[in-house]
């Protein structure tokens, strides 16, 4: 993506004079963004759109620069980019790593790596208008997979937007703004506002499934690793008794196949924990007739031996007018839900749709923030360093580009567990656990090194006044909640 975002600053610079647009957040296969003050019609999308092919067309090679703070502020006051100057005033002090320039003929942007050109993937971009704003896509293919033909109707999309104008309401869309709300005194408040916001979200949700028409008991609460599923099931588990019911959490990961028969990944030759078919299907499926029949049961239980599920000691029974919230990353997948277990659900999708922008050309990606919950996960609660998560990362994304991401739409609601402020929560424990000198290969080494300089610019949260039912503490620890 960051190559046709050079391309396209160029191209913007070419065609308009003077107007400034923002790129709101990434979605899958590329951003949606819009300009200030001014909506495209038909005839700059055409102009916008020939400019970037003849661009693209001169394969051109990008001018790449790793320079000291002091330049890029330089740089960036040349070309009136308020945005960048305000994100490296708000964090004095060298970025880890040095940070990078990249531009055709001056119009530079400001990343974290080395960014290569792929003009051989570029001409398949596409850029169209949506609403008042408009679609830049580089990979038009996982675009298309993901997506639902008519974008309007979008629960996924819908969430960005929800997030995006509670972020504007609290005066919070990026970086710098975030570390001006920490330099003067207003992260307690801001802390409370945000879980406020979240907490209001899901309280809606177990509104919706006690009103749905079809009365499901099964309620399957799905998305990509480190979205936050467990604390959203339990967060959700509580709202429903608020209104009386009695819920019983179920986890898809109780339900993993002993280690000898989890099936392996040809290319990287490792274990694939992310594929359904390492799942035991068939005792879940009986597990969950068991309950809706009122049968006293010995519920499996994985303990990460590599021995399989076991039964637990103490016997479950569940009433007729018990929910069973079954929370896992393949929870939307119609192997399970429609085509194995054949029961009326309701399907929920939670994932972390990141709308924090590092600055106005570059949104913090949803996949990033992800990897680096888990990176912090993995590290303090599952023995895992941070080696052995990014080489299993290709794996995860591979995994939810086919079984979780196309069901997203499926789902009858989409919970955003995103906190606004979380990723400076991040920035105080990255440097403890992201050690570039520790790395096992160049690979990791630069993956580290780009994420360091990512957190390198935010000043960190120390994590006291996080509350305790917060989904942050899923992954830093000090939940009220047992995983």
């Amino acid at each position: 993506m960051e190559p046709l975002l050079v391309i396209f600053n160029k191209a913007i610079s070419e065609v308009f004079e003077n107007k400034e647009y923002y790129i709101a957040y990434s979605i899958p296969g590329g951003v949606y963004g819009y300009f200030k003050d001014y909506t495209l019609d038909d005839n700059d999308v055409l102009k916008i759109r020939n400019k970037i092919k003849n661009l693209i067309s001169e394969n051109l090679d990008f001018k790449q620069e790793i320079l000291p703070n002091e330049k890029l502020l330089r740089y960036f006051n040349e070309s009136k980019r308020s945005d960048i100057e305000e994100l490296l005033l708000s964090k004095p002090g060298e970025i880890n790593e040095g940070l990078h320039l990249a531009h055709l003929n001056g119009n530079g942007e400001l990343f974290f790596n080395h960014v290569n050109e792929h003009y051989d993937r570029l001409d398949r971009f596409r850029f169209f208008r949506f609403k008042n704003g408009f679609f830049l896509i580089a990979d038009p293919d996982f675009f298309g997979r993901i997506m639902p033909e008519r974008l309007e109707l979008s629960k996924y999309l819908k969430r960005f937007d929800e997030s995006e104008e509670s972020m504007k309401q609290l005066g919070i869309e990026s970086f710098a703004q975030l570390n001006d709300v920490i330099d003067n005194g207003q992260l307690p408040e801001f802390i409370k506002i945000s879980e406020a916001y979240q907490a209001k979200r899901i309280g809606r949700i177990a509104d919706n499934i006690v009103s749905h028409p079809l009365k499901p008991r099964i309620i399957f609460l799905s998305g990509p690793t480190s979205s936050g599923k467990t604390t959203s099931a339990n967060r959700l588990a509580i709202e429903l008794k608020v209104l009386g019911k009695k819920v019983l959490i179920m986890s898809l990961d109780n339900f993993y196949l002993p280690h000898s028969r989890i099936p392996f990944d040809p290319d990287t030759g490792l274990q694939n924990f992310e594929l359904i078919t390492a799942l035991d299907l068939e005792l879940f499926c009986t597990t969950i007739h068991q309950l809706l029949d009122g049968e006293s049961i010995h519920m499996p239980k994985y303990h990460f031996d590599g021995k399989g599920a076991v039964p637990e000691l103490n016997p479950t029974q569940i009433t007729q007018d018990t929910y069973i919230i079954v929370e896992g990353i393949h929870g939307l997948n119609p192997d399970l839900w429609k085509n194995k277990l054949g029961i009326d659900s309701y399907r929920l999708y939670v994932s972390a749709l990141n709308t924090l922008n590092i600055h106005d050309h570059l949104p913090l990606s949803t996949s990033d923030h992800r990897l680096i919950r888990r990176l912090v996960r993995d590290h303090l609660f599952r023995g895992y360093s941070f080696n052995e998560t990014i080489k299993r990362w290709p794996d995860v994304m591979e995994n939810e580009y086919h079984s979780i991401f196309p069901f997203q739409e499926s789902a009858h609601a989409i919970f955003n567990s995103s906190l606004i402020y979380e990723i400076a929560v991040f920035a105080h424990y990255a440097p403890g656990i992201l050690k570039a000198e520790l790395a096992e290969n160049e690979v990791i080494k630069e993956e580290v090194k780009r994420l360091n300089r990512i957190l390198s610019l935010l000043k960190p949260i120390n994590p006291n006044d996080i509350p305790p039912t917060s989904i942050l503490r899923e992954f830093i620890g000090g939940s009220s909640f047992t995983y």
